[in-house]
């Protein structure tokens, strides 16, 4: 394992969610989450933080990210437990989620420290054989053109866990539709959005990308609009 590819985190497994809401519960939703949903999450041992955001453009209107000590926090009886028996108000807002994004994630890769206000999703995917080519590209190449441009916080590579959270969760039942999940996300934490979204929307910066073996498959921007901090055991 090379240095680009060594985990350089605090938190090495990120569990990634976005989604729409019905919008005749949308003002319940956002009251549920932030008082019960992510509350009862930081109760958990082994999740650290969380953060909510709202989309920005046209994408899922919501996206959160759970950090936890490893993946394996979310195959515990402690959190299958509440993903198996819900609160009422859970079971009421299931139904009303659309375009459901969920994966739980290896944080692989990350440079920069801080808290960006804005973010910068790119889902993508490597091609077979050339995972290694796109990890040293994004560390890099990718990291150190964004570092110089004066935009960005922190970067981040997540790459799906193969050994949790593949499975259908109880929740995707009650919500009525599989989950669609994610390969790689590319996570840009910027305090300057219109600089980190225009050097991502260069034909070069496109070509790049291709060239070093990632499939784009969504690109989306979101504004933080809350954290929150673990439960103190």
């Amino acid at each position: 394992m090379t240095n680009s590819t060594k985990l350089q985190s605090s938190f090495p497994c990120t569990l990634f969610v976005m989604n729409d809401i019905d919008s005749i519960v949308e003002s319940e939703f956002n009251e549920w989450y932030q008082t019960e949903h992510v509350r009862q999450r930081m109760q958990i041992p082994g999740f650290l933080s969380a953060r909510r955001y709202r989309a920005l453009g046209e994408s899922q209107a919501y996206m959160a990210i759970y950090s936890c000590t490893e993946v394996g926090v979310l195959d515990q009886p402690q959190y299958k437990e509440i993903l198996v028996e819900p609160t009422p108000l859970t079971k009421k807002m299931m139904p009303h989620f659309r375009n459901m994004v969920r994966s739980a994630c290896d944080e692989t890769w990350s440079a920069g420290t801080g808290l960006g206000g804005e973010a910068v999703v790119l889902r993508c995917a490597p091609q077979p054989g050339q995972e290694q080519l796109a990890r040293d590209f994004i560390s890099q190449t990718l990291y150190p053109q964004f570092a110089r441009a004066n935009c960005l916080v922190r970067l981040a590579l997540w790459e799906a866990s193969g050994s949790v959270g593949a499975a259908p969760s109880p929740e995707e039942a009650r919500r009525g539709k599989p989950d669609e999940r994610v390969n790689w996300v590319i996570f840009f934490e910027a305090y300057d959005l219109k600089a980190c979204e225009t050097l991502l929307q260069q034909p070069a910066m496109q070509q790049a990308l291709s060239q070093h073996g990632l499939v784009v498959q969504a690109q989306a921007s979101y504004r933080l609009i809350s954290t929150f901090e673990a439960e103190v055991q």
